[in-house]
């Protein structure tokens, strides 16, 4: 994506270039899914297209899948550092989705770089979520749902980061289930900054938005939030079950231990004094 590209600011279409400067594997095997020619191409959900830009027409497809509901909930948790970790990928199914075969498409994407003289007509441009490694694969990763219903998948891939080349405060994770064949429909997709999970260093990018992580997940029930709020800001946990019943609530620590007994989907609601409020899924298996 590039700033020029903006417009008003209202949508931020992400460019996939299969060739020149900016070309890598996840980009090609997303050419590869679509069947793109060079002809700029905008998919919409993957289920609506739009041939050449035009912000009014693209915002227009856009709201049109609003109002589709989906049955598909996504959560990310990374658990690593500014060398690399572990992506896992917590995927549940309200209902059979009545189409397969689906796949997970992940990468982790990259801002704030300039574009080189290579670029051409987009040198000296500011490029934003630059694909630069993809857990699941350049070409995705099929996921299964057998049922019964609702239905939790788990997976796990590492990554592989260089810090020498990637700015990790300028990180983040965009992942996205969808069909692999028809009109390549878009179940869901999840977008979060990349944290440090080990050091829980907040980067003051979003004070409406506070991060925490986990220290695994899933787990067996036994496990310890990390959180580093802004000097001044204050924090309480809750966490819910599926059914939204309050199985917890505590005060937000550097570090917080956390116990849950039964087996299970968890919603962890984060909110602070300053309005902020985050949400992260976690799954007990025992």
């Amino acid at each position: 994506m590039i700033d020029s590209y903006l417009a008003t600011g209202d949508i931020a279409p992400m460019i996939l270039f299969a060739n020149g400067p900016a070309s890598n594997p996840f980009n090609s095997g997303r050419d590869a899914l679509y069947g793109w020619g060079y002809t700029p191409t905008f998919q919409v959900d993957g289920s609506l297209q739009r041939i050449g830009w035009s912000q009014s027409i693209v915002e227009g497809l856009i709201n049109e899948r609003l109002s589709v509901p989906s049955y598909l909930e996504i959560a990310v948790d990374i658990n690593g550092d500014a060398t690399g970790g572990i992506a896992t990928y917590t995927l549940t199914a309200e209902q059979d989705l009545g189409a397969e075969p689906l796949k997970l498409y992940s990468a982790i994407v990259e801002s704030g770089d300039i574009a080189s003289s290579s670029y051409g007509y987009y040198a000296g441009q500011e490029l934003h979520w630059e694909p630069r490694v993809w857990p699941a694969g350049a070409t995705g990763t099929v996921v299964e749902f057998t049922g019964p219903y609702p239905q939790t998948v788990i997976i796990e891939k590492p990554y592989n980061l260089n810090p020498t080349i990637h700015n990790f405060e300028n990180l983040d994770i965009v992942t996205a289930v969808q069909l692999t064949s028809g009109n390549h429909e878009v179940m869901n997709a999840h977008f979060m900054d990349v944290p440090d999970t080990y050091t829980g260093i907040y980067n003051g990018e979003n004070i409406d938005a506070p991060e925490f992580s986990l220290s695994n997940n899933p787990s067996s029930g036994i496990f310890s939030i990390y959180t580093a709020l802004p000097t001044g800001t204050t924090g309480n946990f809750t966490i819910y079950d599926t059914n939204g019943r309050i199985l917890d609530q505590m005060v937000s620590q550097t570090v917080t231990p956390v116990r849950i007994e039964e087996t299970g989907v968890y919603f962890i609601h984060l909110v602070t004094n300053s309005g902020g409020i985050s949400v992260k899924r976690c799954t007990v298996i025992k």
